[in-house]
């Protein structure tokens, strides 16, 4: 690999540049495909890594979005940048933020 390249990051890694970022990011869950604005992410109580984000597009097996949504990591697959951005965390993200115990990176105003 030459020196000027970059090695691809991990899904933990794209994840936290896109929540540094604001960076919208697409994913397939559950058998869904997502569009989702990363606001933070950390464990859940029971200690599994997971993503808080707001699903702007997509489906759901549950609710349909737009909507705040839990990811847990290991169940997100085709993980990618869109190349679009959202400008400020979402009004109501501080109290949408209880399904987190431990928060490793969160958006920023």
């Amino acid at each position: 690999m030459a020196a000027e390249e970059k090695a691809p990051l991990e899904p933990m890694g794209v994840i936290r540049q896109a929540i540094s970022e604001k960076g919208v990011l697409a994913f397939v869950y559950h058998g869904h495909e997502r569009t989702v604005e990363p606001h933070a992410v950390g464990k859940t109580t029971d200690g599994k890594p997971a993503l808080l984000g707001w699903q702007t597009e997509g489906g759901s097996n549950t609710e349909p979005p737009p909507g705040w949504r839990t990811f847990l990591l290991g169940e997100i697959t085709v993980l990618k940048r869109t190349g679009k951005t959202f400008e400020t965390p979402r009004g109501d993200y501080r109290t949408q933020n209880r399904t987190l115990k431990t928060v490793d990176a969160e958006v920023t105003p």
